[in-house]
């Protein structure tokens, strides 16, 4: 029985796909890479899926990154990508990779920190292909909903029909739910992510053209949202669940900013106030006093016995213990082994600060500030980006304090590195834009997409 549901969930996820590309042409073959991409870092290991286990140094997943880094680097060399144009306009972005790939020198496993930090730095170059595209708006929109038209079901048929997969034991020997991921955050983390971006897709549908399949395109949306919200109840993970809410909230709020007379200033005095209250919160305890008032752990489940544990082993304050490698040294395995297996900080800053003392640390918020301003930019000045990209830019941010994403290889870290970065046009893309304003004097829409303000 359960294997006839799994392959009706298969003519379930070719259905969703016929319907989707029979609504929308967009983009060229190239998609496909960061569509693999993201599929594969929002669910397990290539290696996993065929059978050969899924550890790190597993000779499948290291050859599928390789492939995954030709492959990108390949269609970026084509499109003629002008390399220091790119680094001129994400400064911030290229130093604090720079910083990092100076701290492979004081790692204490300097081939395994340079190993990780290549597979990172490939995010940016998938990310890449997005931005390239001839319209990376649409693009982006499309490759992502149709991520989630494989990964929600999936999680749902392996969660209900396939427990030995949808399912793993917590520490505490009880179910834990993770669908096509290992663990329910990262269930969670995908899910609120592409959860956003159908939300996303949905509004731009409703607001577009009156055409045939509106209503059904909206349906669809509004029942993978649905399974998402109920993949979120069902692996509880509540920091995902709000991220998801704030996230709606923030989509709406950014419409009733861009109506405003002075909707940035507004905006400002926001996020003024939530210093403000965060610098009140760490004097007062304030978010204690409610959680209590609540009934809940205000340790956020036991994450503050976690930082306590690491801040213990007193890495270097000023450069840390070098890139991604302080859970295989002995500090690491101190901490893993009075907190029972714990791999991760749960805390992005804290991840940065173990990574590369308080100079790394530096340079992600110097990063996240200069981010900040761009989206914040380009919401104003009408960049069809700058919406999505400010509330993935607040989501990050929250996100990284109970959970660790930045230079993390995951569907977040992606998304936000994806929104925060400005390309300077190829060839096809002028070549295009050339040709619609031949057709209709004006603005061309690609170079309007592309528009940044300041860096």
């Amino acid at each position: 029985m359960s294997n006839i549901i799994l392959i009706a969930c298969y003519g379930f996820i070719a259905w969703l796909f016929w319907k989707d590309m029979g609504w929308r042409k967009v983009g060229t073959r190239a998609l496909l890479i960061p569509g693999a991409w993201i599929a594969i870092q929002g669910s397990r290991p290539v290696s996993y899926w065929l059978g050969y286990g899924s550890g790190e140094s597993n000779p499948v997943t290291t050859l599928s990154f390789a492939l995954f880094l030709v492959a990108a680097v390949v269609v970026l060399v084509r499109r003629k990508l002008n390399w220091g144009s790119l680094v001129q306009k994400n400064k911030a972005i290229f130093l604090i990779y720079t910083y990092l790939l100076l701290s492979v020198f004081w790692s204490e496993m300097p081939f395994a920190s340079t190993k990780r930090l290549v597979k990172d730095f490939e995010a940016l170059l998938i990310g890449l292909i997005f931005l390239t595209e001839i319209n990376p708006v649409e693009a982006i929109r499309a490759v992502f909903v149709r991520v989630s038209y494989i990964l929600f079901p999936l999680s749902v048929v392996f969660i209900k029909y396939f427990p030995h997969i949808g399912r793993e034991a917590n520490k505490a020997g009880e179910n834990m739910f993770t669908g096509v991921t290992t663990q329910k955050n990262s269930l969670g983390e995908t899910v609120f992510v592409l959860g956003l971006f159908l939300l996303w897709d949905f509004v731009a549908i409703y607001k577009g053209e009156n055409r045939k399949g509106k209503k059904q395109q909206l349906a669809i949306r509004a029942g993978m949202l649905l399974m998402g919200l109920w993949l979120l109840v069902t692996c509880d993970s509540q920091t995902s669940m709000l991220c998801l809410v704030l996230g709606a909230v923030a989509f709406w709020g950014c419409g009733r900013l861009l109506r405003m007379r002075r909707g940035k200033a507004v905006l400002y005095a926001i996020l003024a106030s939530i210093i403000m209250l965060a610098i009140a919160d760490k004097t007062f305890g304030l978010s204690d006093m409610v959680i209590r008032a609540l009934g809940r752990n205000p340790t956020l489940t036991g994450r503050t016995e976690i930082w306590r544990a690491v801040l213990e082993q007193k890495t270097d304050r000023l450069v840390g213990h070098g890139f991604c490698i302080f859970w295989d040294t002995e500090k690491g395995e101190a901490v893993i082994g009075e907190l029972m297996q714990i791999n991760s900080t749960h805390n992005g800053f804290l991840e940065m600060y173990v990574d590369g003392g308080l100079v790394g640390v530096g340079l992600l918020i110097f990063m996240m500030l200069a981010g900040g301003r761009r989206v914040i930019d380009r919401l104003f000045a009408g960049h069809p980006l700058g919406r999505i990209g400010l509330v993935f830019w607040l989501l990050a941010i929250l996100y990284n304090f109970s959970e660790s994403s930045f230079f993390r290889l995951d569907v977040l870290w992606f998304t936000l590195l994806l929104l925060l970065m400005l390309t300077p046009q190829t060839r096809q893309q002028l070549a295009h834009a050339r040709r619609l304003a031949s057709v209709a004097p004006g603005p061309a829409f690609p170079a309007a997409q592309l528009r940044s303000s300041r860096a």
